[in-house]
């Protein structure tokens, strides 16, 4: 008889009660998984967002930076043993939620979670603060005077569902610059931040009870307008349709920020498609289209492949054909949905009809399957895929000479990845960043963001932040009500 684990998707403050739950049922081969979920209404929000403030105010703001650091640290360091037993029923549930390949799902938490480690949190404050310690106090300026960096008293973050974990990085952010936060999580996927706000709490339940993770159907007003309305900043990740729909809500003036709809792609020089390079190279540019297929904005939809190389750009084609053949065999890609498999059909039978009477264009595909499409063009173009490991292969004559066909898209722009010699690749960083482009990473890292990146070509915690300034001349002058100055 299969045994039957509750899970709850939602985490709020000790002294909060929630009166009514909602339920649905996920089966394992030997375990049914009952999902439970919150009833929320207006009040309930209302009621959340002034206990995380209360909460915030009297424990979170008092904290020292690294103190946070040092607990966010000790929460990250549970999760890199591969028997603790959140880890494990993450591994379990987020498979079955989501659809992806579950050693996929293994592979990629593990990674990603170690970015939060404290030497990377370190990292990413130096890299935007000079003196980490502004967030504590007021620290001396180079130019004279005094200044203090104030976090949100609290952040809305909007999260989407597309990739386990992702949510981590915005609540982390938030953290580290003392705000409490209201998460909003998708159904598609809302366990992992809440599993991560379980981990602060074993470290310190009284900085977890600054967070509120709660799942609920995009767009309900009825719980959106007070958690923007309890909030000194809103974030939000998604579709440009969610951006849009949330910021129509958000009041001129409040803090947000946006992370939407954004494209990647990749490039290939002659150089690593040597003798002995190409193999490498093909097989690490299968990883970056496969790792959750595609559904992560820094996954390559489109790849430029250059002429003069050991092989051809159409064998390129067809040799990542293979590669993600071979890689749908260890890590089959997940299930789709009606629309989503629909709007791969009529993608490949674009392509196909095209195919007839052009030959400069050739379609490779997965049999009996939608699990992967390549399309190969013969000369260098710009369009987004209907993602699901689905890409467009292009072949240029000279890697520079395509940036032509990238640049009108330069608002949808994120990240390129390169292969090609160091002697080329200023002079290509130069020119991507010039036409949008954000990020610029090795092929095969793709989906691995480094902590401190410049995300959407913004900051992370800068952005958040409000500076206080005590001007130069201001100590000087209190002087003069010292009754002790002669």
């Amino acid at each position: 008889m299969d045994k039957n684990i509750e899970v709850k998707v939602y985490r709020v403050p000790n002294t909060v009660v929630i009166d009514q739950e909602g339920e649905e049922r996920i089966q394992s081969e030997d375990t049914v998984f009952v999902i439970k979920y919150p009833i929320l209404h207006r009040e309930d929000i209302h009621r959340m967002a002034k206990e995380v403030q209360n909460n915030r105010e009297n424990y979170l703001f008092t904290l020292s930076i690294n103190e946070i650091v040092e607990k966010i640290d000790l929460a990250v360091q549970k999760w890199l043993d591969p028997d603790y037993p959140l880890r494990q029923l993450a591994e379990k549930v987020i498979p079955l939620m989501t659809g992806y390949d579950a050693e996929m799902v293994r592979l990629e938490l593990k990674r990603y979670i170690r970015t939060f480690r404290k030497k990377e949190l370190l990292r990413f404050l130096d890299e935007e603060f000079d003196q980490p310690a502004i967030l504590d106090e007021f620290r001396p300026r180079k130019t004279g005077g005094m200044s203090r960096a104030y976090g949100p008293s609290t952040i809305f973050h909007v999260f989407s569902g597309n990739v386990p974990g992702v949510q981590i990085w915005s609540l982390v952010m938030g953290l580290l610059v003392k705000s409490a936060a209201i998460g909003k999580t998708s159904m598609s996927e809302p366990l992992f931040p809440v599993l991560f706000v379980q981990s602060l709490a074993e470290v310190d339940e009284k900085l977890a009870d600054s967070v509120a993770i709660l799942p609920w159907k995009g767009g309900t007003a009825e719980l959106e307008e007070p958690a923007i309305q309890s909030s000194e900043a809103v974030i939000v990740y998604g579709s440009q349709e969610t951006v849009e729909k949330v910021r129509s809500q958000v009041p001129a003036g409040k803090k947000f920020l946006s992370y939407g709809h954004k494209i990647s792609f990749a490039m290939i020089g002659r150089e690593a498609l040597s003798p002995d390079q190409y193999y490498t190279t093909i097989h690490n540019l299968a990883k970056d289209i496969c790792v959750y297929d595609q559904q992560s904005c820094l996954t390559p939809q489109s790849v430029y492949v250059e002429e003069g190389g050991a092989i051809n750009p159409v064998q390129v084609a067809e040799m990542l054909a293979a590669e993600l053949e071979r890689y749908n065999l260890k890590h089959p890609r997940g299930k789709v949905s009606n629309e989503e498999a629909m709007a791969i059909h009529k993608f490949r039978n674009r392509y196909q009809l095209q195919a007839f009477d052009n030959d400069n264009i050739s379609l490779y595909t997965s049999t009996g399957n939608t699990s992967w499409t390549v399309v190969f063009h013969d000369e260098a173009g710009f369009e987004g895929s209907t993602l699901n490991r689905s890409v467009h292969v292009y072949a240029v004559a000279r890697l520079e000479d395509s940036l032509s066909s990238i640049k009108p898209f330069r608002s949808f722009l994120q990240s390129c990845g390169l292969a090609l010699s160091p002697h080329r690749l200023f002079k290509m960083a130069d020119l991507l960043g010039s036409i949008g482009v954000n990020r610029i990473c090795s092929i095969g890292s793709m989906n691995h963001a480094k902590s401190g990146w410049h995300h959407d070509g913004g900051f992370n915690l800068i952005d958040l932040v409000k500076i206080t300034d005590i001007e130069r001349d201001v100590e000087q002058y209190m002087e003069h009500y010292d009754p002790d100055v002669e």
